[in-house]
């Protein structure tokens, strides 16, 4: 199974005060065809800024380096005339809140048959038709009416499956979504979450999903990398991960999770202190002032990925007897 996605060192710099703040180190990782890749980490952590980077959507200030391999094109040396081909139809994106996201004054249909009428070159009519089929797969009530709707007329969780289809009417190959669930209820987010996950298995779209929530990566990724302060610090199945947490940071994510089927009760377990700044990062491994396992020799030296498992790494000394990973 071929990569639709191949990410190799990827670096983000932003511009501040007369220099530059590192805010993404040698971040790498792939998606294969039809795969969902969970991205998951602390507030904080760059997981934002890594997926805008990737699609370009970063302000002036910053400064990427790396490689973005979108079927074997690297998007960070694409023409814009070619960028705008591939961003929004071949790759999509669904981002945080809905709200800030659609444009206030234009109506629903409107904004889904934009998508179609750039990027598939069908006339309005065939547009507004195919982006009201959209709308039904999204499972929203009312189409016909919702289509003639503002986006303040709509609530949080119709408003996010508007944005799905939005991003999935040209048919992707990938989808980016960030923080999908967010902004809404308990209830609500495992409607979306299952509507992506329908969505992407009858489309065949790859995804990269990203969030802070483990439960939400349990259920819906092959895949997880975990993150923090710009780094990727573990990768591998989720089985893997969840079975065998190899990276100190991974474990106490974790292990603040609640158990509500746990016998025995036990009081979570929060990881102390904070995610770094990118003005302030810690010299050496950048976990090292949170860490419990820390030895002398994290202050000093960034640890390189550790092969652990079966595509399985963790950034971490402790496994530094281990094959490194290329």
């Amino acid at each position: 199974m071929s990569n639709v996605l191949e990410v190799q060192s990827l670096h983000v710099d932003f511009h501040l005060h007369g220099g530059y703040v590192q805010a993404v180190q040698d971040v790498s990782f792939h998606i294969k065809e039809g795969e969902t890749l969970g991205l998951v980490g602390e507030s904080g952590c760059g997981k934002s800024v890594t997926s805008l980077a990737l699609v370009r959507l970063l302000s002036k200030t910053a400064r990427v380096t790396g490689k973005v391999l979108y079927k074997g094109r690297d998007l960070l040396q694409v023409s814009g005339p070619e960028l705008r081909r591939v961003r929004g139809g071949e790759v999509s994106m669904i981002f945080q809140e809905p709200m800030t996201s659609l444009n206030p004054v234009y109506k629903i249909g409107a904004q889904i048959s934009e998508a179609l009428r750039l990027h598939d070159k069908v006339s309005p009519r065939a547009a507004f038709a195919r982006s009201l089929e959209m709308l039904r797969k999204v499972g929203i009530a009312r189409p016909e009416e919702i289509m003639h709707a503002y986006p303040h007329q709509l609530s949080g969780g119709m408003r996010q499956r508007v944005m799905i289809a939005i991003a999935m009417v040209c048919s992707p190959s990938l989808l980016i979504a960030d923080e999908p669930t967010t902004a809404l209820d308990v209830t609500i987010q495992a409607q979306i979450l299952e509507l992506m996950k329908m969505l992407s298995q009858d489309f065949g779209t790859s995804v990269l999903l990203i969030t802070h929530d483990l439960g939400v990566v349990a259920e819906t990724c092959d895949r997880v990398a975990v993150m923090y302060a710009g780094n990727i610090v573990e990768q591998g199945n989720v089985e893997d991960i969840f079975a065998s947490p190899e990276h100190p940071y991974t474990q106490g994510l974790l292990k603040a999770i609640p158990k509500i089927d746990s016998v025995v009760k036990e009081r979570l377990q929060p990881i102390e202190g904070t995610v770094p700044t990118p003005a302030r990062m810690p010299a050496g491994c950048r976990f090292a002032p949170r860490c419990a396992l820390v030895q002398p020799g994290c202050r000093l030296e960034r640890p390189s990925l550790y092969t652990v498992g079966d595509e399985h790494v963790a950034r971490c000394f402790l496994h530094d007897r281990k094959e490194v990973a290329q």
